[in-house]
């Protein structure tokens, strides 16, 4: 992600807060509130067969070498060029392997583009691999 891209992310996350309440809170007091989904959680929705789009923001070369079943690829490098492509409906979940403080990022950026469904994946795409969930590659 360019600098311009990073400070505009940090502008719309920062504008983003300043408007929202109360948000589940997903990890520590330098993240901002995010709702966050649990894996086990993600993996019994599932299993329900209930809808639920899973967007994968690492490098597509990471993607490429396994993914959460039916996710799709917007890298988080990529999220403010390519952010239209994520659906708006029916439920979304964002996960990386990236530091909470980027996934929240880009949550918050989401919603400052008015995306009111969305959630990320609270343990990442780590926390699903080390439950040996499984991957579609």
């Amino acid at each position: 992600m360019t600098a311009t891209a990073r400070r505009a992310l940090a502008l719309a996350a920062a504008l983003a807060l300043s408007a929202a309440s109360g948000a589940a809170r997903a990890g520590h007091d330098s993240v901002p509130d995010v709702v966050a989904l649990r894996s086990d959680y993600l993996k019994r929705l599932m299993d329900a067969r209930e809808t639920v789009v899973l967007v994968d923001m690492r490098k597509l070369s990471e993607y490429r070498a396994g993914h959460l079943p039916g996710a799709i690829s917007v890298p988080i490098t990529e999220l403010d060029r390519r952010f239209k492509e994520i659906p708006r409906a029916p439920r979304v979940v964002l996960y990386c392997g990236c530091p909470r403080e980027d996934i929240a990022t880009a949550f918050v950026f989401l919603r400052s583009q008015g995306y009111v469904n969305h959630a990320v994946l609270e343990d990442g795409f780590d926390g699903w691999m080390k439950r040996r969930y499984p991957l579609t590659k």
